[in-house]
């Protein structure tokens, strides 16, 4: 668990790199693309934290062993 806060720095560093490039190929206009950026990192975190929580729920609920 102590690599967690570097695990959690590379995901959001490789997420930023994902979306900014699916940003600037969607948006004819580099201006439009940057502006749309925030809201679009923001849908993709949301997305992401809540497919985690649904694993973890998942995992807690319908996987446990003892």
């Amino acid at each position: 668990m102590r690599d967690l806060p570097f695990h959690i720095l590379l995901f959001a560093v490789v997420g930023v790199v994902i979306v900014l490039i699916g940003c600037l190929f969607s948006e004819a206009d580099d201006g439009a693309a940057l502006r749309a950026l925030p809201r679009r990192l923001l849908y993709y975190f949301a997305g992401c934290t809540l497919v985690a929580v649904i694993m973890l729920l998942c995992e807690h609920t319908l996987a446990r062993v003892s």
